[in-house]
């Protein structure tokens, strides 16, 4: 498996559990990253693989451009953390 793809599944098991600082239980997390990792890999892939301000940041900057299923899971999130 070229050291990339690693590098990207190990970013999203990592960022799922903190995209904008709240607590994402399992099925979120792997709905997560099952919907978003080609949407990091082709739009925040020059990031390093580390959560942080820069990699929500990407995803908030390309937010139209995400894949449906990736923005719905984003959405999903925000949603049932303010409710």
């Amino acid at each position: 498996m070229p050291i990339r793809l690693v590098t990207t599944v190990l970013f999203l098991s990592t960022a799922a559990t903190s995209v904008w600082a709240a607590p994402m239980s399992a099925d979120e997390k792997a709905a997560f990253q099952q919907q978003c990792m080609g949407d990091f890999t082709t739009f925040c892939g020059d990031l390093t693989p580390e959560d942080g301000p820069g990699t929500q940041a990407c995803f908030e900057k390309n937010m139209a451009k995400l894949s449906t299923g990736c923005r719905e899971a984003i959405q999903s999130f925000k949603q049932a953390k303010r409710g």
